[in-house]
């Protein structure tokens, strides 16, 4: 498949794990510690109705603890959002999580949009 969404250039350039460390300081700003665990909230975006539902379809079969899978227009195109399994709130445990999410929502031309957790 051709990405035509999520192309190639900006996979490969646009990841920006440094962002993750500015927002881990503000969740530990309001009270967390980095051993603590805590469920993401993410959110992919795609311009296919079929690309959302075949990438969510992949993610709970991939990721069964994964909760909420949900796809939703978006401004023209469609939001993949769920909530992972507690994840420890620690730089390398995010980027890694991260990291994953980034490569595997590039195989269905999803891109990661965003993360957060409730405090």
């Amino acid at each position: 498949m051709i990405n035509t969404y999520f192309d190639q250039d900006t996979y490969e350039n646009e990841i920006d794990l440094e962002t993750n460390e500015d927002v881990l300081q503000r969740i530990y700003n309001d009270g967390v510690a980095p051993t603590d665990e805590l469920p993401i909230e993410f959110f992919f975006l795609t311009d296919s109705q079929t690309k959302a539902y075949d990438f969510r379809n992949h993610l709970q079969e991939a990721f069964p603890t994964y909760q909420d899978i949900e796809i939703s227009d978006y401004e023209g195109d469609f939001e993949i959002s769920g909530t992972t399994e507690p994840i420890k709130m620690e730089l390398q445990a995010i980027n890694d999580w991260n990291s994953t999410m980034w490569n595997t929502g590039y195989k269905f031309d999803c891109r990661l949009d965003g993360w957060q957790v409730g405090t």
